[in-house]
């Protein structure tokens, strides 16, 4: 319990879908963290068993590990693999090493097409973390939408930034359409730049939706045609209720199959 991940947020983690004992983007997702401990100035990734191990010897040593902890956890069809990487030793806020431990555990995930999803507005506000790309252990704020939207009976809630705009939910990226448009908050908004929300940025692109950024409020999202959220474990889900409020048919049902059948079937990215 007194580990410096849990005393300082001194460290990260990351998400993968597994289907099957296989990960769906495993190379996006190991890039991420090799990015994120760069940053954090780790002696990751992974651990080599020997200094002569190559990148590409430790990445399909912590591909082994995965496969490992998948037949531990008796071969489940379709599992959540969550990798959690904190800073070793004890210490105050000056970091007493580069050394790290890590924590790979597999859990059975059900993916099931929700049918009356509904979002909801939060009052938690989320300020632009200061260094976006990595998924930091210190997630209170997503913590605490989703409890918000636990007693709202929500099945999640959009956080907003200091200046009043909603940009991801406590597990999602957000995508909306308005007049045949998709729009979704830049990354700049201070949402997580997440691997399938890139997916699905490109996959729009190349199927002739440009997607453009820009800042959601109420009021845009209650002229939505469609709401999405996205995530690299279940894919794209189609909110059937902001704020109580019933969306109509989604026009572009064929378009969100195609890109979710991408995203969950790890599909390379565009």
């Amino acid at each position: 319990m007194l580990d410096r991940g849990q005393r300082y947020g001194d460290g990260f983690f990351d998400t993968m879908l597994l289907k099957e004992g296989k990960p769906v983007w495993a190379l996006a997702h190991w890039d991420r963290m090799v990015s994120a401990a760069k940053t954090l100035d780790l002696a990751w990734p992974f651990h080599g068993k020997s200094p002569e191990l190559t990148l590409t010897d430790l990445y399909s040593e912590w591909l082994q590990e995965l496969q490992n902890n998948w037949i531990k956890a008796d071969r489940p069809s379709i599992a959540k693999v969550r990798t959690v990487v904190w800073r070793a030793g004890d210490g105050d806020f000056t970091p007493p090493t580069e050394r790290f431990e890590c924590r790979i555990s597999v859990h059975p995930v059900e993916l099931k097409i929700e049918k009356s999803f509904r979002l909801g507005p939060s009052t938690v506000v989320q300020c632009p973390p200061l260094i976006p790309w990595i998924k930091s252990l210190s997630a209170m704020p997503y913590v605490l939408a989703a409890n918000f939207a636990k007693k709202q009976g929500w099945d999640d809630a959009l956080l907003v930034n200091s200046r009043g705009n909603f940009i991801e939910s406590s597990r999602s990226n957000l995508f909306y359409w308005v007049d045949g448009i998709c729009y979704t908050p830049s990354f700049m908004e201070g949402c997580l730049p997440g691997i399938a929300a890139q997916y699905l940025t490109k996959f729009l692109s190349k199927n002739g939706n440009t997607v453009q950024y820009a800042a959601a409020t109420y009021q845009t999202l209650r002229e939505a045609s469609a709401i999405w959220l996205t995530n690299s474990i279940r894919g794209i889900t189609q909110v059937r209720y902001w704020d109580d409020y019933a969306l109509g048919q989604d026009p572009n049902l064929d378009l969100a199959a195609a890109a979710n059948e991408g995203i969950q079937g790890g599909s390379e990215l565009p």
